[in-house]
Formats: C-alpha cells, sequence, structure tokens
C-alpha cells in the first residue's frame, strides 16, 4: 500500500520543511530550555516551598516558553508551518484517539519496569524519582479535587501540547533536512526528549521510549495529533495513578 493511501497517512505529505542551519537548532535549544529553566528559577525564588501553585506555574512556563519558541522561532520566522505540523487545515481522524490513547496504556507497564529498574541500577533508590512526584503534586500529602485537576490540567494537557510542539513539531522537523535516514531523526530527536527529563533517571529512561514512539508516529502521519494524544494519555495516567495513591492512603491509613 502507497503511502498516501494508509489509513494514517490522510494529511499533507508534500510539504518541505525550509532549509535550516545548525545555528538554528542552537536556537531553538538556547531558547526554549533557557527560557523555561529562568522562569522555573523565578518560580523557585518566589515560593519557598513546593505547593500546587508553584507547581502550576511551572506547567504554564513549561506551555509559554516551549510553545512559544516553537511560534515565535519556527512559524514567525517561516522556519515551520501549522500545515507542515499537520495542524491546519485540520484533518481529525477519530481512529486517531484510539490508537495513540491504546499505544499510550499499552506502553505503561513495560515503561513503569524499565524506569524502576533503571531507577535502581543507577541510583539505587528511588530519591529522584519521588522528588520529580511530589513536584507534580505540588507536594500534596492527601487527596483534593482541586489539586487533581490543576495537576491533570497542567501535567497532562498543557505540557504533551507544548513538548509535542517543540521536541516534535520544531526540533524532529528540524532534523528532516539533515538526514534521509528515518530511523536516525527518531533516534536523534527521542534522546534530546529523554535528556530533557534529566531531573530523574528513571524518567529518562522511560521518556526515551515515549520519544522514540512520539517521533515515529510523527514521521508516519506528519501530524502532531497522535503524538500529542499519546503524550496526554501518558502523562494524564501518570497524575490519575498518583492522585490514586493518596486517596487510598487517605481510605486505608493503616499501609504504609
Amino acid at each position: 500500500m502507497a503511502d498516501s493511501e494508509h489509513p494514517l497517512l490522510e494529511v499533507q505529505l508534500d510539504v518541505k520543511p525550509a532549509p535550516q542551519s545548525w545555528l538554528d537548532l542552537l536556537l531553538y535549544l538556547l531558547i526554549g530550555f533557557g527560557s523555561f529553566i529562568l522562569l522555573s528559577g523565578l518560580v523557585a525564588v518566589l515560593f519557598t516551598e513546593i505547593s500546587l501553585g508553584a507547581s502550576f506555574l511551572i506547567f504554564l512556563a513549561n506551555f509559554i516558553c516551549l510553545a512559544g519558541t516553537t511560534y515565535l522561532l519556527g512559524v514567525r520566522r517561516g522556519k515551520i508551518t501549522w500545515r507542515g505540523l499537520g495542524l491546519r487545515p485540520l484533518r481529525w481522524q477519530w481512529q486517531w484517539l484510539l490508537i495513540g490513547a491504546g499505544l499510550a496504556i499499552l506502553l505503561l507497564p513495560a515503561r513503569a519496569v524499565l524506569g524502576l529498574l533503571v531507577q535502581i541500577l543507577v541510583e539505587g533508590n528511588l530519591d529522584s524519582l519521588q522528588a520529580r512526584s511530589d513536584l507534580i503534586m505540588g507536594g500534596a500529602l492527601e487527596f483534593s479535587w482541586i489539586g487533581f485537576f490543576s495537576t491533570l490540567i497542567g501535567a497532562g494537557i498543557l505540557v504533551p501540547i507544548s513538548e509535542e510542539l517543540y521536541f516534535r513539531g520544531l526540533l524532529h522537523t528540524w532534523f528532516w533536512g539533515k538526514t534521509e535516514r528515518v530511523w536516525l531523526r527518531v533516534l536523534a530527536s527521542g534522546t534530546i526528549f529523554a535528556l530533557a527529563h534529566a531531573d530523574s533517571i528513571s524518567v529518562v529512561a522511560a521518556s526515551f521510549v515515549i520519544g522514540l514512539i512520539n517521533a515515529y508516529a510523527y514521521e508516519r502521519t506528519r501530524s502532531l495529533f497522535i503524538p500529542i494524544i499519546i503524550h496526554m494519555t501518558t502523562n494524564s495516567a501518570a497524575v490519575l495513578l498518583l492522585y490514586l495513591s493518596l486517596a487510598v492512603m487517605e481510605l486505608l491509613p493503616a499501609l504504609p
């Protein structure tokens, strides 16, 4: 079956990315990561302790910096287009929702085992993973609907959209103009995505898997919809499990 006849490929495949230099990649990395680090540092100065407000501001900083870099340095400079990203004109297919969510759920057990194994082998404890969980949940020690929904909106919706725009839409597109080898493009952008989560080695390992899957899905569809769905499902499931654990501990206080 030809690519143009593939049910997942009913998007514009004839859109060629604009020529980009190594300076463009350097700008994307410096401005994207640099601005996020600066804003996160500002949040840390304003909030001396982890809280729901501080965590949500970090999620918002992630969206502003990464999605903003994609728009300002990519779209506005003519390096990428919404059409080239498969976002305009809107060409939605409902099977994308089933495929994206299904892949994310199927990968959850394997990614969890891989992450924990790497964490124990490299660090010998779960400290960095616990620190990341605390940050995501704003240091919450008990279940609350406000905490759940604010975390779900921030980590489950805003972050996946901004990171897919940035890592797949901006960075992966840059590699299209540098190599014709699909596996090399997928490996390169997946590695960058994984290293961006370097605060926890277990999350690096788990993110590497999702980075590869999302990059390949983007290659096959030339649209960000399936990668965004996979990312949203993955993050939302993590938020759900974290807050479910808090609810269970409240119902069963005798549990360790």
